[in-house]
């Protein structure tokens, strides 16, 4: 099962809503309705036919729609504000099959789905970036044990719309007890893995700088500073194949008032020699700090934790 995004946001004429039409009609659309003004498409063979002879191509968003995303996919949608999470059906339908006014709504193709607006504390940092990417549709990568989750967040609101867990606090900090500490990291995200970090040294005095944290700054995620007028460095590596960080890598990074932090989820995490001003964060100080704090996780985070742990899907 693959995880995507889809915006629905065709070229429609003033008045006419493709989203919500979509919504009501439990639908996944895309636009080039053109294809069809004179002449109606049965097949997606012939869906390709009349789009290239119109657009003289056959648009990424069509391909990755009709022909990538497969039965039981799930379809993240962000608009004004809420989340939906539809999972996707076999049928695709063209043109007239999916409303009579479908040029004015310029919805020229669609694939069937079951809809469910997800609350925002089920979405977790990947998918809210995901769902706000440029592109008309693309995958999220997201591991299996957060798919499963996502399983279990449809199959529970698709019945009750207001489902929430009731989550017993106690009773989830002695599951967690029980876990390997690998187990558990292999649920979090790299974010959730970097808010850990952030949090535990916050816990210790330092203060997140908000502007450090970039995408485009390679070497470090972020950077914290204290009441002393020290700074540090952050870097964290986490994932399926997280790299480890050799701490002579970073030496060349410290002076007399900045301090270079590490942590690594990979079991060989900090190969080599020991460097001054380097602190590497042991995976068992890491784990041992959050079963002791676990108010500060975030809620996607304990949620996703609790129906993996507690929740009989």
């Amino acid at each position: 099962m693959s995880t995507w995004k889809l915006s629905i946001k065709p070229d429609s004429e003033s008045g006419f809503n493709p989203f919500n039409l979509c919504k009501e009609k439990s639908l996944l659309g895309v636009g080039w309705s053109g294809a069809y003004k004179s002449e109606q498409a049965s097949s997606l063979s012939e869906a390709k036919k009349l789009v290239k002879d119109h657009f003289d191509n056959w648009p990424y968003a069509l391909k990755k729609l009709l022909e990538e995303v497969k039965n039981g996919d799930h379809v993240w949608l962000h608009q004004q504000g809420s989340y939906y999470l539809c999972r996707a059906k076999d049928e695709i339908v063209f043109g007239n099959e999916i409303d009579e006014k479908f040029v004015d709504y310029d919805l020229g193709h669609a694939r069937k789905a079951d809809w469910v607006e997800v609350p925002e504390i089920f979405v977790s940092g990947v998918v809210q970036r995901g769902t706000i990417a440029p592109k008309m549709i693309q995958r999220i990568y997201i591991s299996e044990n957060e798919k499963k989750c996502h399983d279990v967040i449809f199959e529970k609101l698709i019945i009750n719309n207001n489902w929430l867990p009731d989550i017993d606090e106690s009773l989830l900090t002695q599951k967690l007890g029980l876990m390997d500490k690998q187990d558990l990291f292999s649920i979090m995200t790299p974010d959730e893995i970097e808010d850990m970090v952030s949090s535990y040294l916050q816990d210790e005095g330092w203060i997140l700088v908000k502007s450090t944290c970039f995408r485009s700054k390679p070497m470090f995620e972020f950077s914290m500073v204290n009441k002393k007028s020290k700074v540090c460095y952050v870097q964290v590596k986490s994932g399926k194949y997280p790299d480890p960080l050799p701490p002579t890598n970073y030496e060349q990074f410290t002076s007399l008032n900045k301090t270079i932090i590490l942590f690594s989820t990979n079991p060989s995490a900090y190969p080599g020699e020991c460097v001054k001003d380097v602190i590497c964060l042991s995976q068992e100080k890491m784990f041992t700090w959050l079963l002791a704090n676990t108010w500060s996780m975030t809620e996607p985070l304990k949620l996703k934790l609790w129906m993996n742990l507690c929740e009989k899907g």
